[in-house]
């Protein structure tokens, strides 16, 4: 299990910012990526259980 660099507590709001990011489908695909990152990490998934689940890399 990998540690956690960095815990994200978003609140109900960014929380619904974030998934209007994703559900939306009028953002860069960078921008939705992150979104789904953050959202993830709130989820309390560690870095490298976020890049499985995102199909993403640990840069």
């Amino acid at each position: 299990m990998g540690r956690k660099k960095h815990i994200v507590n978003l609140s109900d709001k960014e929380r619904s910012e974030l998934e209007a990011i994703i559900s939306t489908g009028e953002h860069r695909a960078e921008d939705i990526t992150r979104a789904r990152i953050l959202l993830k990490a709130d989820e309390g998934l560690t870095d490298p259980a976020i890049c499985e689940h995102l199909d993403c890399s640990i840069s």
